[in-house]
């Protein structure tokens, strides 16, 4: 079944939306996001700045400790184009670690939830970001729907975790005093 979808997705749209998906995926793209979103914290988050990125960057952490050492190592699903290369064709950088799940979408939802617990009026185009890279690895023949859903969910939660995990280390005065202090 899910892999019927990865295929009817590939059908949908070829050429220009083929093209759009590749950018979307690929790595060199996410990590000019990332930076170009870290730019915008250094210049529009002057008062929480050290709390922002030391949430980017465990949450960041949180997902390759889990979902790159442990939950890939450890379950392996082969990707759709791997599984059925008569139906799906590689879109893309043709990855063939684990398809489950999916990296793109842990780490990429990680650092949105943090950037969106900060600024929540930005949640609608975190959303759209979110499921437009969503759609790019099932329609590149990367990832199966569920690859993709575990992937958003453990973004979610490593972006929960690295909040309220810096905040309660904020709380705490001899760490506020010696990282959040005024410089």
């Amino acid at each position: 079944m899910e892999s019927e979808i990865v295929y009817s997705a590939q059908q949908w749209g070829k050429g220009l939306v083929d093209q759009f998906t590749i950018f979307i995926s690929n790595i060199p793209f996410m990590i000019i996001l990332l930076l170009f979103l870290l730019i915008l914290v250094f210049v529009y988050e002057k008062k929480r700045l050290k709390m922002v990125l030391l949430a980017v960057l465990l949450a960041l952490a949180l997902h390759f400790v889990i979902t790159e050492g442990l939950i890939k190592n450890v379950y392996y699903r082969e990707r759709p184009y791997l599984a059925f290369p008569e139906l799906i064709q590689p879109l893309g950088q043709p990855f063939k670690d684990s398809s489950f799940p999916s990296s793109h979408l842990a780490s990429t939802t990680a650092v949105l939830t943090v950037l969106i617990y900060f600024h929540r009026k930005y949640w609608l185009p975190a959303a759209l970001a979110v499921l437009l890279m969503a759609f790019s690895r099932v329609h590149n023949g990367m990832h199966y729907p569920n690859d993709v859903l575990v992937g958003i969910i453990l973004g979610i939660i490593y972006g929960l975790v690295a909040v309220y995990s810096v905040d309660w280390l904020t709380k705490r005065k001899k760490l506020k005093k010696y990282f959040f202090s005024k410089d």
